[in-house]
Parts: structure tokens; C-alpha cells; sequence
């Protein structure tokens, strides 16, 4: 019994023996770890982010300063093409100008584009060009581009920061990122940051001073109104002094006879009709605003020396009547301001149903600008109007360079007329979609006009209904040069 629990024991030993000699022939040998999958250690996030970020940082730097050798080089570029493209110079005297031009500027301080950015990369051993190897780290290297450029914007460090820094940098990476490897990718990287930045400073950018609305200057005019109806209004001494400052104007006119007979008619001959059945009489404030309105008619006359005598006449009634009743004199301004804006609006309402009849819409502005020339060309309509509404009309009417040069371009935009056909036909003749060009940049310069057109309409009436320009919105005009820097910094970096 003993023998065989003793033979079953080495038994078992012998197989333990056996199978642990197998598996360790199965074991990998020294220097046979190639035969296994080899599984790359994951990058830490944290740190990747770190060394994009401080490389993109380092490219942003040496973007500003490069810059100027930029813009140099592209100026050199257009001149070279304009020159070929006029026959000003053969193709091959063209470029060798530009290279002349671009090797000048690269042995100078300024380079010709990408100058201070090489001799980073140079220094640092290529430490400068890295771009992150997670997602996250590519983020954080754009970001780094855009981030030294920012304190240039118009607000605080942390809204600058933000703006033209943290967002159009996001906006840059993703959009690159959607587009990549195909032929779209440099624009989206240039144009996202752009449109980003736009958004991004208009949401955080305090409104500026802003216009009374047409009803608020309703409503404080007939505020004002009514307190000057409280008034007393003016003893029968104080109207006899009006009749004599009436009388002495006249005189000095012209327009009495030694016998002192007016040598008048119409609303001014009724005006004095009426002053002269007040002589040893109150005038209340009501009274008042009855006189007024016929002087307002005379001077308002188609009779040319009804209105001359008229307006003159106002004028002089307005400043006694402003010494008994101030409140009517504020109340005026603010009505007439109101008066001006509703007729501005009224025209340029006017435009509108005058385009949406004619189905397409496309000629609002035009009408928009011929309604408003109609006041410029009538005396009665531009009356009340002061120098500068009247100069911003004349703009409007007339269009600035930038405007004027957008609308040419527009004529081939395809609503335009019978010129964009050029194009279209063109296109069909075999020369594919490059013969639509045209038409597609006559559309965005015929809407660019048309925007800036709009702008100019708008700023005229919130001009009106204030009563004079805005005050300049400061940290609007930063914003707009920032987002110029921010345009360059992010065309150059999708080089």
C-alpha cells in the first residue's frame, strides 16, 4: 500500500516537472520581445498641451515681428502681377523684380515673411514648430498663436486674451481640423478665427451711445409741451414789445411804407393781422403756439418773399416766446427731430416696397438713395435739415470710393443685368467654373456696397433722431483695427 501511494506521489512530481519544463520552452527568449505587439505609451495629455502651447506661443511671437516682411511681400507679389497682368513687364522681368524686391527685404530687419520665425525653429533644434501630438494639443498650439497678438485689441487684458486669443484660435483648429487634407483647409484656418474674433468682440463690446427712438422723442416733447402750457405766458407789455422788434424787422426789410402799410401778404399779412388784435392783451402759451404755426406756414409759403419774410419773422417770434416759455423752444427741437426722422423713414419705406414690387428686391438701396436725393434736390423738403444731415445725405447719394468701386465690381454680380451673363456664358463655353468668377465676386462686392450703403442710411438717422453725430463708440474703433491685426496674424499662420 505504501509502495503504491509512494509511486503515485513521483507520479504527480513528474508531470508538475514535465509541464513547468514545457511552458518554459514556450517562454520568450532574451532579445525575442520583437515578436510581441509592441503598444506605444500614451503622450500625457497635460504635457503635450504644455509644449504646444508654449511652441505656438513662440510662433505667435516671431508672427508679429515677421509680420511687416509679410506685408511687404505681398505688396511685392500684387505689383508684380499688376505689372505682368497690364503688360507693364513680361512675366519672367515681373518675378525677377519680386525676387529682387523680397531678397532686399529678407537681408533687412524686416524679412520677407517668415524671417524670425526660421531662426526660432533654427535656435531651439524645431522645438518652436511643434504642434502638439493629441487633439487637445494641437488646440492649445493654435490657441498659442493667436494668444501674443491679443493685448492689441481694444478692451482689458482678459477680454483681449479671450477675443482675439483663446477663441479664434479654438475656431481656427476646428475648422481646420474638419477641412483636413483637403483643399478648403488654408482657407477655413484663415477665415474661422476671422468671423469668430467678429462675433466674439460684438457680444462683449458694451453698447455704445445710442439714438432716442422716434417714440421717445414723441413722448418728451409732449411732456415738455405740456409744462409750457402751465405757464403763464406773457403780459400785455411784453406783447407790445414783440410788436415793436415785429415792426423794426420789417423796417429794416423793406417791406413797410412810410404810412405803415406792410407791403406783405399771405400767412405774414394774417400774422400781423392777428399781433395787432393782441395790443393791450395777455398772450397765453396756447396762443402762442397758434401764432407760431403761421409763421411756420409763411415761412413754409411757395411764395418766395412770403417765405423769406416769413422765416425771418419766425425766428424772432421763437426767441421772445423763448423767454417766457422755455420749455416750448426745447419742445420744437426735439418735434422737429422727430418730424425729420419719420420723413427719412418714410422714404426709405418707400424704397423698400418700391424694390419688392419689382420681385427681386435687389435695387432697395438704389431707391433707397434716389428717395433720399429727392430731399436734397427740393429747398421746402431740405428745410429743418442741418449741415451735417444735409453733408451725409450727399454722401449717401453720392457713395463713397470704397462704395462706388464695389458697386462697378457688383454689375456682374448675376442680379445685376445682362453683364454677369458674360460670365455665366462664358463658364458654358468651356471654360468651366472659372468663367462663374465673376459673377461670384460681383455678388460679394455688390452686397459689401450695398452693406456699407445701409450703414451710411443708418448712421444718418440715428444722426437726426439725436440731433447731432454720436459720440465716437472708442472701443468699436480698436475692435475694428484689432480684428485688421488679427486678419493678417491668421492668414499668415495658415500659410
Amino acid at each position: 500500500m505504501a509502495d503504491d501511494l509512494l509511486k503515485q506521489a513521483l507520479l504527480e512530481r513528474a508531470k508538475r516537472e514535465l509541464a513547468a519544463r514545457q511552458a518554459k520552452a514556450q517562454r520568450p527568449q532574451a532579445g525575442s520581445l520583437l515578436d510581441f505587439p509592441q503598444v506605444d505609451p500614451q503622450p500625457n495629455v497635460a504635457k503635450d498641451m504644455a509644449a504646444a502651447g508654449a511652441a505656438g506661443a513662440a510662433r505667435g511671437t516671431t508672427g508679429m515681428l515677421d509680420l511687416p516682411g509679410m506685408i511687404f511681400g505681398a505688396g511685392s507679389r500684387a505689383g508684380s502681377w499688376v505689372a505682368e497682368k497690364t503688360g507693364l513687364a513680361s512675366p519672367e522681368d515681373a518675378q525677377a523684380a519680386h525676387q529682387m524686391v523680397t531678397g532686399a527685404a529678407d537681408a533687412s530687419r524686416f524679412g520677407s515673411g517668415d524671417k524670425y520665425r526660421q531662426a526660432a525653429a533654427e535656435a531651439t533644434g524645431g522645438a518652436t514648430e511643434f504642434r502638439g501630438e493629441t487633439t487637445a494639443g494641437k488646440y492649445a498650439g493654435t490657441v498659442g498663436e493667436f494668444l501674443p497678438g491679443s493685448p492689441f485689441g481694444g478692451g482689458n487684458l482678459l477680454r483681449n486674451a479671450l477675443v482675439y486669443g483663446v477663441v479664434p484660435g479654438l475656431a481656427s483648429e476646428g475648422a481646420g481640423q474638419l477641412t483636413e487634407g483637403t483643399a478648403y483647409e488654408p482657407w477655413a484656418r484663415a477665415i474661422a478665427p476671422m468671423v469668430a474674433s467678429g462675433a466674439a468682440a460684438a457680444l462683449t463690446r458694451p453698447r455704445g451711445p445710442q439714438a432716442p427712438s422716434v417714440d421717445d422723442l414723441k413722448a418728451q416733447a409732449e411732456g415738455l409741451y405740456q409744462t409750457g402750457a402751465a405757464r403763464a405766458g406773457a403780459d400785455p407789455a411784453s406783447v407790445q414789445s414783440l410788436a415793436s422788434q415785429i415792426d423794426n424787422e420789417l423796417q429794416a426789410l423793406n417791406v413797410k411804407t412810410p404810412a405803415g402799410r406792410v407791403v406783405a401778404d399771405g400767412n405774414v399779412k394774417k400774422f400781423l393781422d392777428v399781433l395787432d388784435d393782441f395790443q393791450g392783451q395777455s398772450m397765453k402759451p396756447q396762443q402762442m403756439q397758434t401764432m407760431r404755426r403761421m409763421l411756420q406756414d409763411a415761412a413754409g409759403s411757395s411764395d418766395p418773399a412770403d417765405r423769406r419774410i416769413g422765416a425771418i419773422l419766425l425766428e424772432k417770434f421763437d426767441d421772445w416766446r423763448g423767454q417766457h416759455v422755455p420749455e416750448y423752444k426745447q419742445a420744437d427741437a426735439l418735434y422737429g427731430r422727430m418730424k425729420r426722422a419719420q420723413d427719412v423713414d418714410w422714404r426709405i419705406e418707400k424704397a423698400e416696397r418700391r424694390a419688392a414690387s419689382s420681385g427681386s428686391g435687389g435695387n432697395r438701396v438704389n431707391a433707397a438713395r434716389q428717395n433720399i436725393k429727392q430731399i436734397l434736390d427740393n429747398p421746402k423738403a431740405r428745410r429743418g435739415y442741418s449741415a451735417d444731415e444735409l453733408r451725409a445725405m450727399d454722401d449717401i447719394v453720392r457713395g463713397s470710393t470704397t462704395v462706388n468701386a464695389l458697386r462697378n465690381i457688383g454689375k456682374l454680380s448675376p442680379d445685376s443685368g445682362a453683364l454677369p451673363l458674360m460670365g455665366l456664358g462664358a463658364a458654358s463655353a468651356g471654360l468651366g467654373p472659372i468663367g462663374a468668377i465673376p459673377s461670384a465676386v460681383g455678388y460679394f462686392a455688390k452686397a459689401g456696397a450695398e452693406g456699407l450703403t445701409n450703414s451710411q442710411i443708418n448712421a444718418l438717422g440715428a444722426m437726426i433722431r439725436n440731433g447731432g453725430a454720436l459720440p465716437v463708440n472708442a472701443l468699436a474703433q480698436a475692435d475694428r483695427a484689432a480684428n485688421a491685426l488679427l486678419a493678417l496674424r491668421s492668414i499668415a499662420a495658415s500659410d
